[in-house]
């Protein structure tokens, strides 16, 4: 069977538009999503909402349901440390080194976890050093607040997204919501980033058709119809998502270690949608593709790097990190993919799973408010 991969949607990576966009409405400028100008502009990311999730939970989230949006996709893969990247500089996954969840540096000999394996912030700053649009705003004199978990205030991720800023840390998300909306209030101009987790971590564990994923869109929905409704006229917000989730049940979890045993990889990574797999430097690329391909290809795309670049997936670029996998393999139909040398236990249980290709995963909605 070919690896053949579909084309990219038209909208893919236009997630890293909307930060940008979200600024050049406050200065002024001309900005890719054509915002008008508004005082200040708040960007709500709810993690793990994509645009199918969003549609199954209509009757709980009747006022988000209801708004018109735009349908965009994130970048590739679909997985949040790409997309929070993506959507902090404008610039695409080979660019920033963000390339999926898990990665092995190649230079440094180790795997990384770039979503939360970070030591510190500092740590994470150097690793991307490209121009953040949180910079970009402090140098246009334009105050850039980040509303989050506390937790997250010092870790490598921000480091790496959001220097430079006003962090704001609340552990409910009603008081999240409340210091957005007396962001917005104030007279002087700003951006926010207001930034919602919950759901996607309820979806990793219980699933994104759960009733306790379902319970807390209701509050998300509450939220943001609050946070709409007080909004200044002359204020802007907008609301998107890094990536959607697919609930997938254990049986239909594939283990490639049964046909491939951890003394094959020197690291395997990336996402339960997307294995990212470094191979041991005594193994033969093509053999171990066709190999995959052999017992794969009915429900997973083996990919080499070049296949995803020339396939438009990842832009080429100039230069690019030394943590590409030598092959991805991509899942196509409604599995989960291991190695459980490699595999954490607790990924091994979770029932939201992304990281590939299919609409459910990349497709994310764009609210627009007061636009």
């Amino acid at each position: 069977m070919s690896t053949m991969l579909p084309a990219p949607p038209k909208t893919l990576g236009r997630l890293g538009d909307v930060l940008i966009s979200a600024l050049g409405s406050v200065t002024g400028e001309r900005n890719p999503l054509g915002l008008k100008g508004k005082r200040s502009v708040c960007v709500l990311l709810v993690d793990g909402l994509g645009a199918t999730n969003l549609s199954f939970a209509g009757g709980h989230a009747r006022f988000l349901h209801g708004q018109p949006f735009e349908k965009i996709s994130c970048f590739f893969p679909a997985t949040t440390s790409t997309s929070l990247t993506g959507l902090a500089t404008g610039l695409s996954p080979l660019e920033t080194g963000f390339v999926g969840y898990q990665v092995f540096d190649r230079e440094l000999g180790r795997g990384m976890n770039l979503l939360s394996g970070w030591n510190d912030f500092d740590e994470g700053q150097t690793f991307q050093k490209l121009e953040t649009v949180s910079e970009r705003a402090n140098g246009a004199g334009i105050p850039f607040h980040v509303v989050s978990l506390p937790s997250y205030e010092k870790t490598g991720l921000t480091g790496a997204t959001t220097r430079d800023v006003n962090f704001h840390g609340f552990a409910k998300m009603s008081e999240r919501f409340q210091k957005a909306g007396e962001l917005l209030k104030d007279d002087s101009g700003k951006v926010i980033f207001l930034y919602v987790p919950e759901l996607d971590q309820i979806a990793h564990q219980f699933g994104s058709q759960s009733n306790k994923w379902l319970s807390e869109i209701e509050s998300v929905d509450s939220l943001v119809r609050g946070l709409v409704t007080a909004m200044p006229s002359d204020c802007g917000l907008l609301i998107t998502a890094d990536h959607g989730v697919i609930d997938i049940p254990a049986e239909n979890h594939i283990y490639i270690d049964q046909s491939f045993g951890k003394e094959t990889f020197e690291f395997v990574g990336g996402d339960t949608r997307g294995l990212f797999l470094y191979l041991a430097t005594d193994q033969d690329v093509n053999r171990v593709s066709s190999a995959l391909i052999e017992k794969y290809s009915d429900s997973c795309w083996v990919l080499r790097p070049e296949e995803i670049i020339s396939s438009g997936y990842w832009p080429a670029v100039s230069a690019t990190r030394d943590n590409i996998p030598d092959l991805v393999l991509l899942a196509r139909k409604k599995v989960a993919l291991y190695h459980r040398g490699f595999a954490k236990m607790k990924s091994l249980q979770m029932v939201g799973h992304h990281g590939s290709i299919t609409n459910d995963e990349l497709a994310v909605p764009l609210m627009k408010f007061n636009f």
